[in-house]
């Protein structure tokens, strides 16, 4: 070999190992850049998910303040309005915690003037709760009102803000905070001069006790799991008549619930144990139906096999309530979202209304099939008793509504929270639609609020 030869072969070696180097250096660079570009993307992820946590946590806190604010101005003693401004102190000092903590799980802009609104507000509402007259003066119902304006004017960007989902991005989310706080800086804020010393409020609410086990349904007869699953199988009809050969109704989980005691679920299968349905119906011990619920999609698995109108939604409904139970059930709501078609029922005693006892339908408007429903608030009262008849008129009652509410109907007679009241049509205070007098003895139970 001769010189020549000897150092082209080197140069050959030399430049494949050139390559090589570059192909390693390439891929590792590759890589590095893939990793850093999954690890920046998963916490941009994570950064989205706890802003979206976060503004939906200050929307039910700000709705819950401004409702507060509302049931003030709507109150017909001093008591109630003590009450309803202590509320809005305490979600006042909840929303200020949450813009304390944001900047530890969040990375967004600081939002002074929100923040300002609901410091001052939090300061100011002690001053008109610790009056004991019988309306505010002026200047204190202004301050209000601009505290309900700013709630009202924050609340829709807030909703924006975890709207869509996880399609939401974080230059979505920082452009509508800019925009909110763009728009909060045109309103007038609550004026603090000259404010008298204050105490901090906190509104003490009865804590929760959970009734004792199984109290709904307590004495009833009970049923194994194959009678169970016979009164499953009658309730869901032709929703489970599906699929080829012989079906089989089995309980495929179980469990306890502190109102109702034992529950079971109960799935169609066939004789090799695959499911054929994706409805599971939720029974308790003694048989009630609690729940129908879907896992996973069931295409046109109990579809009327065309699209539904409200119409036909609740016919088919109706059919279905005839087997669910004896009581005579009116429908009181109707709404149609999205593919779904939503009807809420409620029992009506002599001509009272029970609207807390609610059995909800859902419908695939599309297909007709049924997606749930849902009985648990109807049976969390199935066991107590109402009282249906009032002991004042609803002239009588008319006289304890606040002076800045002006009847626009005729009450109806309902019960709320348990209680026996006349439901009053109301307007004059923005958000408010009713406004609730209990028809025993004439207290204040609220307002029904709007946004």
């Amino acid at each position: 070999m001769n010189t020549k030869t000897g150092a082209l072969i080197d140069m050959n070696v030399l430049t494949k190992s050139i390559i090589g180097l570059l192909c390693a250096t390439t891929l590792a660079g590759t890589y590095f850049s893939y990793t850093e570009h999954q690890n920046n993307r998963q916490w941009e992820q994570q950064q989205q998910r706890n802003m979206q946590y976060w503004s939906h946590m200050q929307s039910i806190y700000l709705r819950t303040f401004d409702y507060a604010l509302a049931e003030s101005v709507a109150a017909p003693t001093f008591l109630d309005r003590q009450a309803a401004l202590q509320s809005a102190i305490e979600n006042a000092n909840l929303i200020l915690q949450f813009l304390s903590s944001a900047s530890a799980t969040t990375n967004f802009q600081s939002w002074p003037t929100y923040q300002s609104f609901i410091t001052n507000g939090s300061r100011y509402l002690a001053y008109p709760a610790r009056e004991k007259g019988i309306s505010l003066n002026p200047n204190q119902l202004e301050q209000i009102q601009r505290l309900r304006k700013f709630a009202r004017t924050a609340l829709p960007y807030l909703d924006r803000m975890r709207e869509k989902g996880n399609a939401t991005s974080s230059s979505d989310i920082e452009r509508i905070s800019t925009e909110m706080e763009e728009a909060l800086s045109q309103l007038d804020s609550v004026s603090t001069y000259g404010n008298k010393a204050f105490n901090e409020f906190r509104y003490n609410q009865n804590p929760y006790v959970p009734p004792k086990p199984g109290t709904v349904f307590a004495g009833e007869t009970t049923f194994k799991a194959t009678e169970l699953a016979a009164r499953a199988k009658i309730f869901m009809g032709e929703a489970w008549n599906t699929g080829e050969g012989k079906q089989i109704v089995k309980m495929v989980s179980g469990g306890s619930s502190p109102q109702f005691g034992e529950v079971m679920d109960f799935r169609l299968s066939d004789t090799s144990g695959k499911p054929t349905s994706s409805y599971i119906a939720t029974l308790s011990k003694s048989g009630h139906v609690l729940q129908v619920t879907r896992n996973g999609s069931i295409s046109d698995e109990g579809a009327v096999g065309q699209s539904m109108d409200l119409k036909q939604a609740i016919s088919v409904a109706d059919t279905w309530m005839a087997r669910w139970s004896d009581e005579r059930m009116t429908i009181v709501a109707k709404k149609i979202k999205d593919t779904s078609i939503y009807l809420t029922y409620i029992p009506v005693r002599e001509q009272v209304s029970i609207p807390q006892m609610q059995v909800v339908w859902q419908f695939n408007r599309r297909t007709g099939a049924l997606k749930s429903l849902d009985a648990h608030s109807y049976y969390y009262d199935y066991n107590k008793t109402f009282p249906l008849h009032p002991k004042l008129t609803a002239e009588q009652a008319s006289e304890k509504l606040g002076s800045k509410v002006n009847v626009s109907g005729k009450p109806k007679l309902e019960i709320q929270n348990s209680k026996l009241v006349y439901a009053f049509s109301v307007t004059g205070i923005e958000g408010v639609s009713h406004v609730y007098i209990n028809a025993l003895t004439g207290a204040s139970e609220g307002i029904n609020y709007n946004l």
